[in-house]
Order: structure tokens, then sequence, then C-alpha cells
């Protein structure tokens, strides 16, 4: 990805304003761009380079921003260079020692920083100059680190919030009012204007029949506001654990509406209180997960029109599995992108319960198919 020219170090933004944003618990892709376009800028660098792990023992550059992302993005790291050997080794003090980076036929000097994203593995973030630009201070290790430790932060905080059960109230609130009752009464709005441009136009006059629809649209609309209002008022009276897995999907359904700018399409068993009573709590929070991570990454990368979850729960010989598929008809995944850490997070989960998530290709769009088996009763 290639951004304008950095912004001037008086413009660059306080380590304070930034740690703020990571603990607000943005999107971790939007964050990571954030972070990434700072430290190009703050350290005058011509690029800041991403560096993750691909598989075990193996590295890639995963983000890059800058002149040089045409070259460098998703470049491995090659095991004999110096990143790859201090990778290898663990060795914090050789990879921060790395002064310059191959970039095609040509040098960049370079000022690298580890971090240590626990268990996303050991990353790198370098920022390069031109070989003949001024040499990098003190000071710009000093800032250097404080963003690869926010980067590592936003890489650990999704973990951390679902492992503590973090939760910003607020936000949510927020959330479920403007991807539910706000975009409800919006197109109520729409409706209700529409109409009064027809009665105000002397060229055409809208039929009883016409009013009457509109009328009654409208009506149902606000009525659907109220509803929607009171559910997210009486989800606010229990904790957030009491709620059924059928209530966690339906809400997780509801906040993706914003991101794709349509409703998605669920199908349930035909009886969901019976799924609910027979998944034991750490799948069910499993299904939310994968659910939630695929419309995340619908709504980010698939530029689709529609798009369906269907969650089902079925006997397979003497075991029960639980499958969830969540398909679109959007452009596909990337194969040029190696790295998925929405597949690998959908993967480390199915693999905890004997199970397994795969990605078909459709024509057009993608199908993400994940399931696992549930304990023997």
């Amino acid at each position: 990805m290639t951004s304008p020219i950095p912004p001037s170090r008086a413009q660059r933004p306080r380590i304070q304003d930034l740690a703020g944003a990571v603990l607000a618990g943005s999107e971790t892709e939007d964050l990571l761009d954030l972070l990434l376009h700072s430290s190009r800028g703050d350290l005058d660098a011509r690029s800041a380079v991403l560096v993750m792990p691909l598989t075990p023992g193996a590295w890639a550059v995963e983000m890059v921003e800058g002149a040089d992302s045409d070259v460098l993005l998703g470049e491995d790291i090659a095991a004999d260079s110096p990143a790859g050997i201090g990778l290898q080794h663990a060795d914090p003090e050789a990879l921060e020692a790395i002064g310059s980076w191959e970039v095609g036929s040509e040098r960049r000097r370079a000022l690298v920083a580890v971090i240590d994203a626990a268990e996303h593995g050991t990353g790198l973030l370098a920022v390069l100059r031109d070989e003949d630009s001024s040499p990098f201070t003190e000071a710009d290790r000093e800032r250097l680190d404080s963003l690869a430790a926010l980067l590592a932060l936003t890489l650990r905080v999704p973990t951390l919030r679902s492992s503590s059960e973090i939760d910003d109230e607020r936000g949510r609130i927020a959330r479920d009012l403007h991807d539910l009752a706000i975009q409800e009464l919006f197109a109520v709005g729409m409706e209700l204007e529409s109409l009064v441009e027809s009665l105000g136009s002397p060229d055409v006059t809208p039929s009883k029949a016409r009013i009457r629809s509109s009328v009654a649209t409208s009506v149902q609309g606000v009525e659907n506001a109220v509803a929607q209002i009171r559910q997210i008022v009486q989800s606010l009276r229990r904790e957030r654990s009491e709620a059924t897995l059928t209530e966690q999907l339906r809400h997780e359904v509801g906040l993706a509406t914003a991101g794709l700018g349509f409703v998605p399409s669920m199908r349930l068993p035909p009886r969901p209180s019976e799924m609910d009573a027979e998944l034991p709590p750490e799948i069910a929070e499993d299904v939310v997960a994968v659910v939630r991570e695929c419309l995340a990454n619908a709504a980010r990368h698939a530029h689709a029109s529609a798009v369906a979850v269907s969650v089902s729960v079925f006997s397979e010989g003497v075991d029960r599995v639980v499958q969830v598929n969540v398909s679109d008809n959007g452009r596909g995944i990337d194969p040029s992108v190696r790295r998925r850490s929405g597949l690998a997070n959908m993967s480390a989960r199915a693999r905890r319960h004997s199970g397994w998530v795969d990605a078909i290709n459709l024509e057009p769009g993608t199908m993400i198919s994940w399931r696992v088996t549930l304990p023997a009763t």
C-alpha cells in the first residue's frame, strides 16, 4: 500500500493518543494501518515494514506502508539474511543491530524493532530510509520501540478481551443503536421524505393506496425500532454470559449490518433452543467468534452484495457435529495473500475440538466452512 508524503514530526500523534486508540478496541487491521502509517511519518522514513510469522520457522513481509510496497509486500524473509537469522534464533539484539535492508537491487538504511506478539509469534517493525539519507538517532530508536510495543498490544488485545471477558459496554450500546434502531428509523425518514416530496409535486399526485402503503411501512419501521431498543435495554439488564447462543448469533448478524451495508441472512436449526442446550459453553463461544470473524472479513474484503450464515447440528456416525458455513458472492480470496490471520484463528479454534476449517471458492465468492465434534455425553 502506498501512502502520501509522511506528515511532519510536528504533526505526529502522541504515543498516548495512539495507545488510547489501541485500547479503545478498534478493528485490528485499521490499528495496524494507523501504527504503520505513524511509524513511517514519525521517523521521516521512505517505508515502514511489518514482518510476521508465515508458518512455524518462516517469516514474511505482511504489511508495507510507503514507496517500497510493490517490491516488499508478501516477500519471504530469507533464512540466511540478518533478519532471518535473528528471527530463527530469537535474538533481539542481533535484530535491532540490523542497519540495512535489501529492496530489490537496492539497499535501504534500516531501523528495526522486535514485536513480541505472544501466541502470534515474534515479528519485526522496520522503517527504511534511502541509503544517502540522515542516520537514525537514539530518539528514533525510542519512538520505534514504543510503536512496536503498541503493535504487539494491538495483536494481543482481541485475545486479552475474549479471555478476560472485557467489553466496552458503551461502545456495544452505541453499535447496537446505530446498526439496528437508528438504521430502521433512517429508512422510515427516507420513506416519509419521499411521500412528502410526491405530495408537494404539482406534476405527480400519489394515489391513496400509495399513501396508505407508505404510512403503513413507516409505522412498521417505527415499531421495529422500538422493539429493537427494548431488546437492547433488556440485554443490559442481564449479564452477557446469560445470553443464549441463538441470541448471540443474532446479535453478531445485527452488528455486521452497518459494515456490510445490508442484512446478512441466517439459517439456524428448526429448534434453536435445542442447539443452545446441546452445545457446551466453550464450543458455543467459538461458534460465535467464527461467525463474527467471517462477517468482519466479508465486510472488509469481499465487496459482496449478499452474505449467508448457516449453523447446524447433526449426527455423523456415532458423533454429534456442529457446522458453521458463511458464504458470500464477493470477489473471493486474493491468492497473492498467503498469510491469513483470520483463517489461522478459526483453524486454532477448530483444532481444540477435533475439527477443521476450509475456505471454498464459489462462482462468485467464497464459503468458509468450520466444523467440530461435540464431546460425548
